[in-house]
């Protein structure tokens, strides 16, 4: 029987998994919709953010002194990149509060993993668009509006037709029909998710022992499960309905 932290630690794993990808797609969604950013340009960024996700997690699985992940100096050098630029703050945009310990683990989680991708995907934007202060600061306000319209569809359509916007539009800015996101439910296959965790923790291992050593081992890969895509007949009605040109983002006054 898994204790009670483990099944935390796994639950928060998915929240983040989950939260990079959307603030991943709702930027990807602002850059086009807003910059008028095309296919080439955005496939240019997503080729540099696989570059710059490599680097970090090499990084991180590098131990430190103590024998851990190097999360600390990750953090410092991911703030180094966007310093002169833009903030590396970008909190999950919240219909409400918090209410009780799991919702306020699963915000904080999803703060963090919000933050890191923000982070990766702003120094991607400024190596390839050459964007300054100004642009990125735009950018920011402009993806956590896109959040906050998930958000919105989410309350009034329900999650699954909120997800599926959000495909669509970014599947269209990155002329995707086929792009996949993730299981923000958690339902992804449990055996393929434990698969990869374990991998990530023997690659560690690895660089653990081969520290001791005095030589490092194999570079760890990140861990990236997409989702299985069944919509419901429910979802397939509205999705009729949904313009695949524009996140239509409605802006209160």
């Amino acid at each position: 029987m898994q204790s009670r932290e483990k099944v935390v630690s796994d639950r928060d794993d998915d929240t983040q998994q989950a939260v990079s990808q959307i603030v991943c797609l709702c930027t990807t969604i602002a850059l086009h919709q807003e910059f008028g950013v095309g296919k080439t340009r955005l496939d240019r960024i997503t080729d540099r953010i696989n570059e710059l996700e490599d680097q970090n997690t090499e990084v991180i699985m590098t131990p430190d002194a103590n024998g851990r992940p190097s999360k600390a100096r990750a953090e410092a050098i991911r703030e180094s990149w966007l310093a002169g630029y833009v903030t590396s703050d970008y909190r999950i945009p919240m219909l409400r509060a918090p209410r009780g310990r799991k919702e306020q683990q699963y915000q904080i989680a999803g703060n963090k993993a919000a933050r890191i991708a923000w982070q990766i995907y702003a120094k991607a934007v400024i190596d390839v668009l050459h964007y300054g202060p100004e642009r990125l600061e735009r950018l920011r306000k402009e993806s956590r509006a896109n959040h906050e319209q998930l958000n919105q569809w989410a309350h009034e359509d329900g999650l699954d037709v909120a997800m599926e916007k959000l495909r669509r539009c970014a599947a269209d800015a990155m002329q995707a029909p086929d792009l996949e996101v993730t299981d923000i439910d958690g339902s992804k296959d449990a055996a393929e998710v434990d698969k990869e965790f374990r991998k990530q923790r023997l690659n560690f291992i690895k660089r653990v022992r081969a520290q001791t050593l005095g030589r490092i081992g194999a570079t760890a890969q990140p861990v990236n499960v997409l989702a299985d895509q069944s919509m419901q007949d429910k979802i397939q009605l509205v999705m009729q309905q949904v313009s695949q040109q524009s996140f239509e983002r409605r802006r209160t006054h």
